[in-house]
């Protein structure tokens, strides 16, 4: 079941309502208050009516060559009202996701028409504005791994309460909303129901997709808007739709669930027309309009509370406990000026009411502390997924020692220099295509989450990115050294502590800016074409500097040449073996060649490396790509 709740709030300082759920006749109709109650608490938002008007969506596809528009909505109208829990049904590709999908604003490019928020034109400009004060769950679920239910809700209500709500408050709320129920079978999707119209009650915008809810589930919502091929077959009462149905020659079946016989309808059962059923939906709009005021003077308090009469849940006895229970908050704050608005007009909301309620909200949690939990929740996740992370640090001792084993003694033998030259490429190749592909497909699966828990702003992009880095770059480092270490001893290079300190840091160099390519790539492209793209491309880096010299190189290859890392860190990796001063080398043959040094990097033309200038560019590489991946992962976040 698909959710768009737009929370709403009708007390200008964030304060509590008692709401009471009946636990033994969750299936009965709520006028049996015959079981224990238990009690919830809410916080109270801004009020927010949601209409639209001659909404349009037109997706683009190609056919070969030629471009083609198909219209998914066909210039529906219709307005969801705080305090009312709607529901959205039709079968399916009716159009219920897109429709939601754009009211949320997750979805603008292709849509037209108006969307009024309180009477008043939501901008694309403003959509930032307007996703503060909503909440979208999507149907299908995209879910952190090895995470309880109950971590998951901590960590939201870390990350959007902040420190002035206590951590056993978070505690509580999480417990109230908890359902002790894997899957959603009927008693505890009649749980989800019930808990969305008390949040509805309480003067809350709350909209629903549901499919083929029971009797029972159905006449638990307020309100239905139904469609079918793009159109709008019916809005209005749920008491109302048989009668509407009728009316038009289509009889519900005695003893029949109106929600099947709706289903069958729009599907085009009984002869009914989509066309026809959209004009007459049209033309007798059937809106729940039929409220009473109820106002006491008591402490100022002045409220409007919807009584239609299609909720047969709400009672008078259910009302006087609700308006009993207002005074306990008179004197908690000063700043506690209660309205509970449910008709259409919301005009006497000005901006100056919204600008003091999100004065009054409990400040999110800071960058730093976003930053800390979403650090947290990475390494509750990875000791739970351990195994993974063993395999890569595993298979880096597992090459180290083969690699040792194959080029033994060679970085201590004049003989064996183009040896040792071909292990130092080998290793800067295998720590660059272990550094990316460990990251290039697991972020393109984190980024479906990603969108979902930033969209409903759980956080900023920023301090995810320093998590998920804090994270990935020292394991990385942990990886690279367990390969560098054992296989610089086992080939005999020498035994200097500069040169390996700077055989450590090049070699980690390089493996880090393949990791920041792979996060990029990830970011950018679908999985399939990543998958074969980087590795492709690392490929033609590593040719400049190892199998071709520089005079050989044609000219319009040189801007790659320049540009390659690969190239920085090897040319880096084996002048710090072999410069810098270095001693005439051991030869165990009758000749060798490059006995001295300085002939084999001359030979190289290896002589005028600079190793720290080369450390400072692919520093400066790192940096720059992973803002580069910022700036992509933030543009497919904000693309509406």
């Amino acid at each position: 079941m698909s959710t768009t709740v737009t929370e709403t709030k009708n007390v200008r300082k964030l304060s509590a309502v008692k709401i009471y759920e009946n636990n033994n006749n969750l299936n009965n109709n709520n006028n049996n208050n015959n079981g224990s109650l238990k009690e919830h608490v809410f916080p109270k938002r801004p009020v927010v009516d949601i209409t639209f008007k001659n909404l349009r969506f037109t997706v683009s596809k190609y056919h070969g060559f030629k471009k083609v528009n198909k219209e998914i909505l066909h210039g529906i109208s219709g307005e969801f009202k705080a305090g009312q829990l709607t529901a959205i049904m039709g079968p399916s590709g009716a159009g219920k996701s897109t429709l939601l999908n754009i009211l949320a604003g997750l979805t603008l490019t292709g849509s037209s028409g108006k969307i009024l928020v309180n009477g008043q034109e939501r901008k694309s400009a403003c959509i930032e504005q307007f996703l503060k004060l909503s909440c979208y769950i999507q149907q299908d679920d995209a879910l952190r791994p090895k995470l309880t239910v109950t971590e998951a809700m901590m960590i939201a209500s870390h990350l959007k309460l902040g420190f002035k709500v206590s951590t056993q408050e978070k505690k509580d709320q999480v417990k109230h909303l908890f359902i002790f129920h894997r899957g959603l079978d009927s008693s505890s999707c009649s749980q989800c129901v019930s808990l969305l119209a008390n949040l509805a009650k309480q003067g809350r915008t709350v909209v629903a997709t549901i499919h083929t809810p029971s009797a029972l589930l159905f006449e638990k919502f307020d309100s239905l808007y139904a469609l079918a091929k793009g159109h709008c077959i019916y809005r209005g009462s749920i008491s109302r739709l048989v009668p509407h149905l009728a009316s038009l020659g289509l009889p519900c079946p005695a003893y029949h669930n109106p929600a099947d016989f709706l289903m069958e309808v729009a599907i085009g059962e009984y002869g009914a027309d989509t066309v026809t059923l959209a004009k007459a939906a049209s033309a007798k709009c059937t809106p729940n309009n039929n409220e009473e005021e109820v106002v006491t003077s008591q402490f100022g308090l002045k409220m409007q509370v919807l009584t239609n009469t299609s909720r047969s849940h709400q009672s008078a006895a259910d009302l006087e406990e609700y308006k009993a229970c207002l005074p306990a908050f008179r004197s908690s704050d000063d700043c506690l000026k209660m309205q509970v608005l449910t008709n259409t007009s919301r005009s006497h909301q000005s901006a100056a009411d919204l600008e003091e309620y999100k004065a009054c909200l409990p400040a999110p949690a800071p960058l730093w502390a976003q930053a800390y939990y979403l650090y947290n929740r990475h390494l509750t996740i990875l000791r739970r997924k351990s195994k993974p992370l063993l395999l890569r640090l595993v298979c880096h001792c597992i090459i180290a020692l083969i690699f040792g084993y194959l080029y033994h003694g060679v970085g201590d033998d004049a003989d064996k220099v183009l040896g040792n030259m071909v292990f130092i490429y080998g290793s800067n190749l295998f720590l660059v295509y272990t550094g990316q592909m460990a990251v290039l497909l697991a972020f393109p699966l984190e980024l479906e989450i990603l969108k979902r828990e930033h969209f409903n702003r759980w956080y900023s992009l920023g301090p995810y990115i320093i998590s998920n880095l804090g994270i990935e770059i020292p394991f990385q480092i942990l990886c690279s050294f367990c390969y560098l270490g054992p296989s610089y001893l086992m080939t005999s290079q020498p035994l200097e502590l500069f040169r390996f300190c700077y055989f450590i840091l090049l070699g980690t160099m390089s493996s880090l800016v393949a990791q920041s390519t792979g996060f990029l790539f990830g970011a950018t492209l679908p999985v399939t074409i990543a998958v074969f793209l980087g590795p492709v491309l690392m490929v033609l880096f590593s040719v400049f500097g190892f199998a071709i010299r520089f005079n050989d190189i044609p000219a319009f290859f040189l801007p790659i040449h320049y540009f390659s890392f690969i190239r920085a860190t090897f040319q880096s990796l084996v002048f710090s073996l072999y410069g810098y001063g270095r001693d005439l080398l051991p030869c165990s043959a009758v000749y060798c060649h490059f006995r001295n040094p300085m002939t084999f990097l001359t030979e190289m033309e290896f002589v005028h490396i600079d190793v720290w200038s080369e450390v400072a560019y692919v520093v400066m590489l790192l940096c720059c790509v992973h803002l580069v991946t910022a700036l992509v992962v933030w543009r497919r976040l904000n693309k509406r």
